[in-house]
Formats: C-alpha cells, sequence, structure tokens
C-alpha cells in the first residue's frame, strides 16, 4: 500500500474512532416510562388546577405534608435549589408541584403560608390539595404510600393541629408532552443528576415542534 492509501485508511479510522466514541460517551435519553395520570386539585390561591394545564412545560412534582418535620421540607429545598441553578430560560419552561397528602390539615390558605414562609416561588410552583377521595386517587395513580401515624393538637386549647404519617418519596419528572421521563424514590438524588435530567428534556423535544 502506497503513503497515499495508507494516509486514507488512518483517516478512515481517525472518523470512525470519533463516531464511536462520541457514541460511548454521549448522554442517554431519557425513556418514556408512561403517560402521567391526569388530574384537578385545588392551589394556594384556591384555584382548579390541572396536571394537563402544564402541558408544553417540563414538570417536577413530590408530595409533601406541610407539618412534615424533616424529609418533606429538605425535599422542597433541595427542588428550589436545583430550579435556582437553571438557567433564565429553562426556569421559565419548568414548573414545581407539591401535593399533600394531609387534606384535613393542608387548606390553600396553611399551603400559602408554607410556601411563604420558605421562600418558595408561588408564580413557578404550585401547591395542590382536595378533598381525602381526590388526594387517595392521585397518590395511588403515582405510587405514594403514606399511614397517619400521629394525631393530636398542640397543647389543650390550641388550633394548631398537627399529623405525623409514615410515607414514602416519590418525585416525578413529566415532560413536555405529560409523559413520565423518570422518578426519584429518596431525597438524597445529587443536584446535578436532576438538572442534567431536567436541561436534556428543556434542550429539546418540544423547543423543535
Amino acid at each position: 500500500m502506497g503513503v497515499q492509501g495508507r494516509t486514507i485508511t488512518a483517516v478512515a479510522f481517525i472518523i470512525m474512532m470519533s463516531i464511536v466514541l462520541g457514541a460511548c460517551t454521549a448522554k442517554a435519553q431519557l425513556p418514556i416510562l408512561r403517560e402521567a395520570p391526569d388530574f384537578a386539585l385545588t392551589n394556594q390561591d384556591g384555584l382548579e388546577v390541572q396536571l394537563s394545564d402544564f402541558r408544553g412545560k417540563v414538570v417536577i412534582m413530590d408530595f409533601i405534608y406541610t407539618s412534615c418535620p424533616d424529609v418533606c421540607g429538605r425535599l422542597n429545598n433541595k427542588l428550589k435549589t436545583v430550579r435556582d441553578q437553571l438557567e433564565v430560560g429553562q426556569k421559565q419552561d419548568l414548573v414545581l408541584i407539591s401535593v399533600s397528602f394531609d387534606p384535613e390539615v393542608d387548606t390553600p390558605e396553611v399551603l400559602k403560608q408554607y410556601a411563604t414562609e420558605r421562600g418558595f416561588d408561588a408564580s413557578t410552583w404550585q401547591f395542590l390539595t382536595g378533598t381525602a377521595e381526590q388526594i387517595r386517587q392521585v397518590t395511588d395513580d403515582y405510587g405514594v404510600q403514606y399511614e397517619l401515624v400521629e394525631d393530636n393538637h398542640e397543647g389543650e386549647g390550641s388550633h394548631q393541629h398537627i399529623h405525623a404519617f409514615s410515607h414514602n418519596i416519590v418525585v416525578v419528572l413529566i415532560d413536555w408532552d405529560g409523559m413520565i421521563r423518570k422518578t426519584y424514590g429518596h431525597v438524597f438524588f445529587p443536584d446535578t443528576e436532576m438538572i442534567d435530567d431536567i436541561t436534556s428534556l428543556l434542550g429539546k423535544g418540544h423547543k423543535e415542534a
């Protein structure tokens, strides 16, 4: 083989290896797991909100109760931290939803106070409640398990009603078409993991539609 032939072969080999390495290092696309079940609940302003209202945006949804002593607050603080690290344009295409599974205590007024006290942006974060039947349907649809383990009032004559629940953690990433793309089952996932997942959705799909 002449010098020219060897040169062509070497160039072809370099191109081929670049393609192979690029394919190996490219971030895998998040799979479509299933369609996110729609629902209608009431937000912190007393307005009816449907999940399908947010088609065209990426949604992060979790399930909490406001008197939770630890993990629920930590989880929502993590979601706030994740959102704060996104670019301005990405923030505009992201909606956060927190569904309370304690509708007896978490009225719209309580949810609004909770959001205000913790510095959560009510313009892009929906805190939702409903009837016990509505909440049970939504939590069943999304695999949320919870059980009331304590029910008391704080002090004699107090109006502060405290519930304590044993519950699992469910955080759901939903794309612009209402499809579930990922779930997170604990509060210890790295911020960067969720940021990468959100960015992978916001960088394509509805932007090309």
